[in-house]
């Protein structure tokens, strides 16, 4: 890493351990499950993955770093720190500090994050996944899809290796996802959906005590064990692809120490130069327009959506 005047330059990932999956759950508003998610996907990691585990939480609440540390005993480590500079290039150095110091140990890093409009998304470089937990009313969706267009230039990058976004549906019934709801949608940059997890209030009980998977004959025990497998085979697929990129330094960022506008520019810029290139390897690709089968026919792997993720369990 070096600094030129006003203008950081770095390489992407060149002091990263790349055999570190780094799990960013995320999403700008409470009520959707983030840190419910955080804190048991960790545990999934440690005890049904048999991977050493740090769960990074980055939310100032600290719900799921306190859920990991008061509940029964695990060998999850658990971190709450909350970075109160928002100067968004400050916050995002310590943001990254603190995210490479624990990679370098363990096999998994999940990050607890609450998202504001201060932040810096160039810190999303730092993980594989994004997953994103989200209710699936009218009205959550379109939040939802806001708030992926302010983050999207991120995945769109040819720049290196960009992260992998993943869709969670949360706290969400049958009925709800019976509507379609995801296929009536246009969204700006491509994913992968995850099995939803099912609202039950009796999760809730269990914070601080147990955790989901102890109660596996429940229908949310039973949703979070298949949302948390995904996750790991998003995290394989992610990682096979990133094997197959060499970054070589034509791959650097010239970051502004002020702002992002300059490695937005590049990020843009290398999308107009290379058009028709907007594929991602192991990723479905959501086509526009709003016609439920023009969805449909766009989904893949581990995108299976409605039909295959609402059918018998």
């Amino acid at each position: 890493m070096a600094y030129h005047s006003n203008t950081l330059v770095y390489l992407v990932y060149t002091d990263i351990n790349m055999d570190t999956l780094r799990i960013l759950v995320v999403s700008q508003k409470g009520g959707v499950g983030k840190s419910t998610l955080s804190a048991n996907l960790s545990v999934w990691f440690s005890e049904k993955a048999f991977k050493t585990t740090v769960l990074l939480d980055l939310d100032p609440h600290g719900s799921s770093s306190t859920w990991v540390r008061e509940a029964r005993s695990s060998d999850v480590v658990a971190e709450h720190c909350v970075l109160d500079d928002f100067d968004a290039r400050r916050w995002l150095i310590n943001c990254r500090n603190r995210v490479r110091r624990h990679v370098s140990k363990v096999e998994i890093l999940i990050c607890d994050l609450t998202w504001t409009s201060a932040m810096d998304p160039e810190v999303l470089y730092e993980f594989d996944l994004v997953v994103v937990p989200t209710s699936v009313s009218s009205i959550e969706l379109s939040a939802t899809t806001r708030f992926i267009e302010t983050i999207g230039w991120v995945f769109k990058s040819k720049s290196g290796i960009p992260p992998t976004l993943l869709l969670c549906p949360s706290r969400v019934s049958e009925e709800e996802l019976a509507t379609d709801p995801f296929s009536a949608r246009d969204f700006s940059v491509p994913f992968m959906l995850l099995p939803p997890i099912y609202n039950d209030d009796s999760v809730r009980q269990l914070f601080k005590k147990q955790f989901v998977f102890d109660v596996n004959e429940s229908m949310a025990g039973q949703s979070y064990g298949r949302c948390a497998q995904s996750i790991q085979q998003a995290g394989n697929i992610h990682k096979q692809a990133a094997r197959a990129v060499k970054v070589t330094f034509s791959d650097r960022r010239f970051l502004d120490t002020h702002n992002t506008k300059l490695s937005r520019y590049m990020a843009e810029k290398s999308r107009t130069q290379h058009p028709g290139n907007d594929k991602v390897i192991g990723k479905p690709e959501y086509s526009k327009g709003n016609t439920a089968n023009k969805g449909r026919k766009n989904l893949s792997g581990l995108s299976k959506i409605l039909e295959s993720v609402i059918g018998p369990k």
